[in-house]
């Protein structure tokens, strides 16, 4: 069975690597002159910027990113957040823990899991009714770790990563960052004779025998096939009504210091800023993401105006890292076509599509996790679903 592959970013990628292993032939397709999309390095001024997500994996070496990378003999190296994470509040750093949380906060917020959990009630309920450190903290890690507040998201929409998070635990720092990840996946194609084509898709068609990928001057037949290009760009090559979807929108931050401003490798979530919902030091983990401490901090936009969103940032990184010495190397703003997630979280398109045979990954078709763990999730449905459908031959 002969699948294509339609981008190279991590869910394609990782989708390859599945497919391969699985012993199908797989060709894969990049439009960009590089391969990781939002998750991969570029060096600059002695540190490995990321093109997108952090140096972080959700749940560490424990997750479903983790397992998926080690099924297919992608050796990368994860180091566990310990602890997971701390929060600034009030000057003060604090250890989050179960116990961190007042009781009375930690009762309302299990009666309003048993109320809520399959009704459309927006957190920002839950925030009123919380005592002032834990409505920080939920603003803090939704901003964090969704690029969202609590008004744009329901107790649905999150309480599958909470209990993942539960479960699971929290993130890891792969050594060498986000390329690292990228570059094991691209070793085990190697090993199955299958590298990257740069060639941009310009149409998806559904023939007699299969589907058919056109490109400038060609096309090439296939059995299935898999887009790790969005939702948007996956139904518009295909000819299909284009769906609608809310992204979330971030901006990150990539900074140097002289000196270390924490001395762990887990988040420390931020609770008294206008726009910054945490940072972390990456060089805690791996030194050699930079040449001195490294740390990246990250907001979700709040408002469109991308000059109002950094300018209220750099207002908190000044009072987050007052009397250290340091640099803002890039700021990155990531929203339209280059999000933070093409679907915001709870609202991920199907893996599946109208057109038989062409199935979706990545950020905007994402299984019941967060981030690149939920990319993971959606990877082995999709892999599941062309086992079933090579069965039926």
């Amino acid at each position: 069975m002969r699948v294509a592959v339609v981008g190279a970013g991590l869910g394609g990628l990782l989708a390859a690597a599945n497919l391969l292993e699985r012993g199908y032939k797989v060709d894969v397709f990049e439009k960009l002159p590089f391969n990781g999309g939002r998750f991969t390095n570029f060096h600059y001024k002695g540190y490995e910027i990321s093109t997108g997500a952090l140096h972080m994996i959700p749940h560490g070496s424990k997750g479903p990113l983790a397992k998926m990378l080690r099924k297919v003999g992608a050796k990368v190296e994860i180091v566990d957040s310990k602890p997971n994470g701390t929060a600034l509040y009030r000057g003060e750093e604090i250890k989050v823990s179960k116990k961190t949380f007042p009781l009375k906060s930690r009762l309302k917020f299990a009666l309003y899991c048993l109320k809520n959990v399959f009704r459309e009630v927006k957190l920002s309920e839950l925030e009123k009714n919380l005592d002032e450190f834990s409505a920080k903290f939920l603003r803090a890690f939704l901003g964090w770790s969704l690029s969202l507040t609590p008004s744009q998201l329901s107790l649905s929409d999150v309480y599958p990563i909470y209990e993942a998070t539960y479960t699971l635990g929290g993130p890891g720092i792969p050594i060498g960052g986000c390329k690292a990840v990228v570059d094991a996946l691209l070793e085990v194609m190697e090993s199955y004779d299958c590298r990257v084509k740069r060639e941009k898709v310009r149409a998806i068609r559904m023939e007699s025998y299969g589907l058919s990928l056109h490109f400038r001057n060609t096309s090439e037949r296939f059995d299935a096939v898999v887009s790790d290009a969005g939702p948007v760009e996956t139904y518009r090559l295909a000819g299909l009504n284009v769906p609608k979807l809310e992204e979330s929108r971030g901006i990150k931050y990539s900074i140097a210091l002289k000196e270390p401003l924490i001395d762990h490798t887990g988040v420390m979530f931020t609770l008294d800023t206008r726009r910054i919902c945490g940072v972390n030091q990456v060089t805690n983990a791996d030194p050699n993401l930079g040449e001195r401490h490294f740390l990246m901090a990250h907001q979700p936009m709040i408002t469109s105006n991308v000059k109002f969103e950094i300018a209220e940032g750099l207002k908190d990184l000044k009072e987050i890292l007052k009397g250290y010495e340091y640099e803002v190397l890039v700021i990155q703003s990531f929203s339209d076509g280059w999000p933070v997630n093409r679907a915001r979280a709870g609202r991920d398109c199907s893996n599946e599509t109208p057109v038989k045979g062409l199935y979706m990954v990545g950020d905007g078709a994402k299984g019941e996790d967060i981030e690149v763990d939920g990319i993971a999730i959606g990877i082995e449905r999709v892999v599941k679903e062309i086992e079933k459908e090579v069965e039926k031959r």
